[in-house]
């Protein structure tokens, strides 16, 4: 699965220890994410760093 997540990350100008701590979603998970390795991710976690970054998760979880 493609992200957007590190972009908008970035360009929230965060880290991924801060976005974690924003959103409630582990470290690892947003590293494995940003990496584009397969996740089994939840609607919660989607909902949860859309709303931690400010923006929608189809705006993250869409195809580069």
């Amino acid at each position: 699965m493609a992200t957007n997540l590190k972009t908008l990350r970035e360009r929230a100008k965060i880290t991924q220890e801060e976005l974690a701590e924003m959103s409630g979603v582990a470290r690892s998970t947003i590293s494995a994410l940003e990496a584009g390795h397969f996740v089994n991710i939840t609607a919660k976690t989607m909902k949860a760093l859309a709303r931690a970054l400010g923006v929608s998760a189809s705006e993250i979880f869409s195809g580069l």
